[in-house]
């Protein structure tokens, strides 16, 4: 089962990525290599085997039937391109829908919490055309679960990453169904259903978010309706980040753990009650997808009920459950449902987890530890060593998917979860009791109207908040432990494709030599597992990002011995460019560490997001540059200060300064040490060298400037002589106050790069600008246009890549 469903996955995943022909290919080829190695196969045993005549049928019995099984992968593997050619176009169709007027039939799937207006809507009918989807609609009409309306609203995109490492709205919210965001959405008709099933649930989690936030303190809070309501909307998110930075953020997804005590719990409670196997059964199941409706439907959700009530129905049957069987078939709806969920981490470490427990866990174990007793160990050591092995099994499944989309390892998650995992049992206990109290003790005054206030004297409640808040406060302090430790955590970036390909065919290779006891192998794929680890410590080309942040400059630099460089990092347009672009982007390219920090000149479009990332503990900053300049602003003092705050060392670079990072040397061509009037004219220059590629990086330096470099001897001489400068980040945004026709004329740049906002107020880059680049320069770039642009070269050649291409 789960071979076709790994063929109905690779279906998925292929269309759309490769031409239609080459899928038809794949599909003709497999059938054919299926068939002539199986009959091959049969004509060896034949040929060298005797067989009587009852082997002989019973052989080839066996041979037609796995022959066909193995023919029905091909079904499974159109299935899936079936089910992405879907999937396509109802993105397509939404994806045409807009205007504002599109009208709308459907029902009210739950309130975004997190914002007083939004609703998700289940529709059945989008501008007069039938589809089944999900759209967030934004309106003042109070809604309620389970409501049928119509109405229409104007359509708004959800926003796409344009950077490395950015958060990518719509691949985010297409994994979880919804095509379409609606604003300013106006109501025509609202009708209540015969049966108000999620308004009721509903009511539900609002009475025990309730008891939560008169119980506990509000970080308590928002943990517990995390982890037993599903929701996420009011968690804290400085101790989110702090679960996500020591790898126990899976605590506060609704998942495996929750679904198997909440529902396997009721199951077994029902049916020793009623002495039924059906009956608990059909209550079980019901309580299980009730829980699941109430708490979201998030994949892990989804992926833990559709196993425990697999493992319920093999129970009634008596018969013997397969967890692969089960995480195939949960893949298998999954991914039939929804095919944009394969792209999201959160679905991946789902699956991840639970195949690691199903598959490596049992072969590291080995049958050898089944009996504590006979291996001569107490029942505590032996607990404690099997969930050492149990989380070792998980990361090793996990760790590529955590690499892909966090880029850095927790080094000590390992540990920590030996510790937390249990506890979390005792935690949900705790929480789930202290609902039921609160509950009971609110009465049903409190349910109906949804407000559940109650005095909380009751010793039980007090006790499950205590018990509680003890353990949250243990969850704290080991996780401020261990990022005490040193190497907390290591930031690797992301891994190349090939490498994730590669380290699972490794892994399945390891686990079959460990399987079959071949000792003389393991020094073989110990040599393979070093060069796998070694291989993101190789030296590799100059890399320089000119990241996306709006109207602003932000660029980040990587030399081939991977020391890194932030030159500027700013917006006057985008929030938070520090924390939701330089510090995703330079973790994306695998560091966590800045060599040197330089500001150019102190305009908040140039350091706004440098301030962020000096005052976040998660990035090292070694070395702070500013411009050595006699007269600074109250802005520039304000960078001095945060980089003295972060123990950075504090340099004044001035023109002739130079500025060494291995095989990579930075030339300082201005400013003089002196007094400017306008901080412009006092941004540092830096011609930035590495082999025969040469870049300047500008500053918003202004023709006057300009005039200065043309005078300067050494750095004229060398373009003289042959040095051409190949890449040139143009000066202040394309303004029409730099870029002259002499300057450019000079240079003879071949590519030029233009870090400007989209529809800025300021018109840059100016008409008369580009006229000149397109004169005398071969290429041409905005980042408006085409999102983060990255060079690469190793000291010869370069290439340059578009992130929206």
């Amino acid at each position: 089962m789960l071979y076709w469903v790994v063929l109905f996955v690779l279906g998925e995943v292929l269309f759309g990525r490769i031409p239609m022909a080459l899928i038809i290919i794949i599909a003709v080829g497999y059938t054919a290599v299926v068939c002539n190695i199986v009959n091959y196969i049969w004509i060896i045993l034949k040929k060298y085997c005797r067989f009587d005549n009852k082997e002989k049928r019973h052989s080839e019995s066996f041979v037609d039937h796995n022959r066909r099984l193995l023919i029905i992968g091909v079904i499974f593997f159109v299935f899936g391109v079936v089910c992405g050619d879907y999937y396509d176009r109802k993105c397509q169709v939404c994806d045409l829908v807009g205007g504002d007027n599109t009208s709308f039939i459907g029902v009210v799937y739950e309130k975004q919490v997190k914002y007083d207006d939004r609703y998700r809507i289940r529709v059945s009918s989008l501008n007069g055309r039938r589809i089944a989807a999900y759209i967030i609609i934004e309106t003042e009409e109070m809604l309620y679960p389970g409501v049928i309306i119509k109405g229409s609203g104007k359509v708004r995109d959800f926003m796409r990453a344009t950077n490395p490492g950015q958060f990518d709205q719509v691949s985010y919210e297409r994994s979880k169904g919804n095509m379409l965001f609606l604003e300013s959405a106006e109501i025509y008709s609202i009708k209540s259903p015969v049966i108000g099933i999620r308004n009721m649930l509903d009511r539900i989690k609002n009475v025990i978010g309730v008891q939560y936030d008169n119980m506990l303190d509000d970080e308590d809070s928002s943990l517990a309706k995390a982890m037993v309501l599903g929701e996420k909307s009011e968690l804290d998110q400085d101790i989110k980040a702090l679960y996500q930075r020591n790898g126990i953020a899976h605590l506060i997804a609704i998942s495996g753990v929750h679904i198997a005590m909440l529902g396997g719990t009721f199951y077994r409670l029902i049916r020793r009650l009623s002495g039924s196997y059906p009956e608990g059964a059909v209550c079980g199941i019901v309580f299980i997808v009730m829980y699941g409706i109430l708490t979201g439907l998030s994949g892990a959700t989804v992926r833990a009920m559709i196993m425990l009530i697999m493992s319920i129905i093999a129970d009634v049957l008596g018969r013997r459950y397969d967890a692969l069987s089960a995480i195939a078939v949960a893949l298998l709806l999954m991914l039939i449902v929804n095919p944009g969920q394969i792209t999201q981490a959160g679905f991946l470490l789902s699956f991840g987890a639970v195949i690691g427990i199903a598959c490596v866990y049992p072969v590291i174990r080995g049958e050898d530890r089944d009996d504590a007793k006979t291996a001569g160990i107490s029942l505590l050591i032996y607990k404690l060593w099997d969930g050492i092995i149990v989380s070792i099994s998980v990361q090793l499944v996990i760790m590529p998917i955590l690499l892909y989309n966090f880029y850095e390892i927790p080094v000590y998650g390992v540990i920590l979860n030996i510790v937390v995992v249990p506890l979390m049992s005792v935690l949900l206990g705790a929480l789930i009791l202290l609902a039921i109290s609160g509950c009971i003790e609110s009465g049903m005054a409190g349910f109906m109207s949804g407000s559940g206030d109650f005095s909380g004297s009751n010793a039980i409640v007090k006790l499950t908040a205590d018990i509680s808040d003890w353990i949250f406060y243990v969850y704290k302090m080991l996780c401020k432990l261990t990022e005490s430790l040193p190497f907390h955590n290591i930031c690797v970036g992301r891994p190349d494709k090939w490498w994730i390909i590669l380290y699972y065919i490794l892994l399945i290779v390891t686990l079959l030599i460990l399987k079959s006891d071949r000792k003389r192998y393991i020094a073989m794929t110990a040599i393979l597992w070093v060069f796998m680890i070694v291989s993101f410590i190789i030296p590799d080309k100059l890399l320089v990002n000119m990241f996306d942040v709006g109207q602003g400059d932000g660029i980040y630099v990587r030399t081939p011995e991977h020391k890194s460089i932030i030159i500027d990092g700013g917006s006057s347009s985008k929030k938070n460019v520090g924390t939701y672009i330089l510090k995703n982007g330079i973790k994306y390219y695998g560091t966590d560490r800045i060599d040197y920090m330089i500001a150019t000149h102190s305009d908040a479009d140039h350091y706004s997001g440098l301030l962020e990332l000096l005052s976040d503990p998660g990035i090292g900053v070694d070395n702070f540059v500013l411009p050595a300049i006699t007269n600074p602003d109250e802005s520039y003092k304000k960078l001095v200060a945060a980089a003295e705050q972060k123990g950075c060392r504090i340099y004044y670079m001035k023109s002739g300064d130079i500025l060494s990072c291995g095989k990579v040397t930075f030339y300082c061509l201005n400013p003089d040490e002196g007094a400017y009037a306008d901080k412009n004219r006092g941004s540092i220059v830096l011609w930035m060298r590495y082999g025969n590629f040469d870049m300047l990086f500008t500053g918003d330096m202004d023709v006057d400037v300009e005039n200065r470099l043309l005078g300067n001897e050494q750095f004229m001489n060398s373009i003289r002589d042959g040095n051409d400068m190949e890449v040139l980040k143009v000066a202040h945004h394309g303004s029409a106050t730099a870029s002259s026709k002499e300057f450019l004329e000079n240079m003879d740049f071949a590519v030029s790069l233009v870090s400007v906002g989209e529809n800025n107020r300021y018109g840059h880059p100016a008409p008369e600008v580009m006229e000149r680049l397109r004169v005398y320069s071969g290429y041409i770039y905005l980042t408006k246009d085409s999102g983060a642009i990255t060079i690469r070269s190793d000291g010869s050649r370069y290439s340059v890549s578009q992130y929206r291409r």
